[in-house]
């Protein structure tokens, strides 16, 4: 078992682990029954009250007996800023909703209490905006938030976040819920919060910290995918090319889900692992292992959770009024996404970096220096530090990389970095080969200095 996870067992076995009955999916997934509360503060140009105080937020939800939605916004972050700045608009669909909500905004990862956010299995921490659909005694409805490598829209919308506050409401007020019980169990708040400085990689991530980042006062959403891992990346058991598979896709199982609804299949893969276990285009997703879905966020969590390789999964969904179930039979490697834009794999603690950051040369140093259109042609930024590795083994800014290790994949930004990180270890020797201004060529060998060096 991964050290950092002995932490989190407990939290990870209640969220995840089946219930001795198999939860009522046809009546879940049936006509909801909960009769909705009139509309709070109903004027629309009224803005939306955005608590601070996650405690003093639960007591007020269970007085009112009200859900609660929390989101989590890292601030320096221009990563859904966009997003981020629509939910605190509202506006005349999104603000009446809102209100039917106990509603909190938190804007320091640092704040994250463990105890209540099962973040490792239910959050994507490269995000930089989340929301939280949680009950009055803090069980999880369900999580909202996601991204790809196209963009931060391409997986959530303000119709999308409307359509799950919906189900939210439609879930928390059903008189049939308490006996459903598929929330999980409500978690112990006695004692103090359990926040990422508790986690037990904490220490070492910090000690191995860059030095702005040792100066910060909150902690970043990817850096918690930092302190989480650090244990495993102490005891080097942390596997390069299995565990950064991160939040699978519906389309790694071979659906494609309507963005503003949420879970609406649009269309199915033929061959694919939903084809075989009886999807079709417009179905709607409800359930899959053993937790019930709000929105496509949720589904991803449920595979994020599946299988590292080959498995099943079990899924539940409707067509018009009937309720059916299927399997999703996985292979290996099934969980493979592009991880470009994912910091905590880019510039996180795993791997090693070339102390340079690898900008793109333009068409025309390509063609000066001859350099094929599939090669890599990479201009290594330095900044003023004369320190790093790479310059002191002779790399300049005039330089263009041409191949490491004989290796020329064409890449630069974070998609080299991804790539780099994968292939080396703090401590490896790397042969840079460069071209200059006259397109002569020369290798340049150094060490890979530790991380924060």
């Amino acid at each position: 078992m991964r050290p950092h996870l002995a932490f989190l067992l407990l939290a990870t076995l209640t969220f995840t682990t089946a219930l001795t009955a198999a939860p009522p999916w046809k009546e879940i997934l049936g006509p909801a029954q909960g009769k909705m509360p009139a509309a709070l503060e109903a004027a629309v140009e009224l803005p939306v009250l955005w608590r601070t105080n996650l405690t003093q937020s639960l007591a007020e939800a269970r007085a009112a007996n009200r859900p609660l939605f929390v989101t989590f916004r890292c601030l320096p972050c221009k990563q859904c800023s966009d997003f981020d700045k629509a939910v605190l608009e509202g506006g005349a669909e999104l603000s009446p909703i809102l209100r039917q909500f106990v509603t909190v905004r938190l804007t320091d990862a640092a704040d994250i209490d463990f105890r209540i956010f099962p973040v490792e299995g239910f959050a994507d921490m490269d995000l930089s905006w989340w929301g939280w659909f949680l009950s009055p005694d803090a069980r999880v409805y369900g999580v909202f938030g996601g991204r790809d490598h196209l963009s931060d829209s391409t997986r959530i919308s303000k119709a999308a976040l409307i359509t799950s506050l919906q189900r939210a409401l439609a879930h928390h007020h059903d008189p049939r819920r308490a006996k459903w019980d598929v929330d999980g169990p409500a978690p112990d708040l006695g004692g103090p919060a359990k926040s990422p400085r508790q986690l037990p990689g904490f220490e070492g991530w910090q000690s191995r910290a860059h030095p702005e980042e040792k100066k910060q006062t909150c902690i970043h959403c990817h850096q918690v995918n930092d302190i989480l891992r650090q244990p495993a990346v102490s005891a080097k058991t942390f596997n390069k090319q299995r565990d950064f598979d991160v939040w699978p896709l519906p389309e790694n199982v071979g659906l494609t889900l309507d963005r503003d609804h949420g879970l609406r299949v649009t269309s199915v893969a033929a061959g694919s692992a939903a084809a075989k276990a009886g999807l079709k285009a417009g179905d709607v997703l409800g359930a899959a292992e053993g937790r019930r879905l709000l929105g496509q966020t949720d589904f991803r969590g449920a595979l994020h959770r599946g299988p590292r390789g080959a498995g099943e999964m079990e899924v539940w969904w409707t067509r018009g009024s009937e309720v059916l179930s299927g399997k999703l039979a996985v292979a290996d490697g099934w969980r493979k996404t592009v991880l470009d834009w994912r910091m905590s794999v880019s510039q996180g603690i795993v791997g090693a970096y070339p102390t340079f950051w690898p900008l793109g040369a333009n068409p025309q140093r390509r063609q000066q220096l001859n350099i094929a259109a599939d090669r890599m042609a990479v201009q290594p930024y330095m900044g003023s530090n004369q320190k790093g590795a790479a310059f002191v083994a002779g790399m300049r800014p005039n330089h263009v990389l041409t191949a490491v290790n004989g290796q020329s994949p064409n890449l630069v930004g974070r998609a080299f970095l991804v790539w780099f990180n994968k292939q080396f270890e703090p401590d490896d020797r790397v042969t840079m080969t460069v071209r200059d201004d006259k397109g002569q060529s020369r290798d340049l060998t150094y060490q890979l200095p530790a991380r924060g060096h």
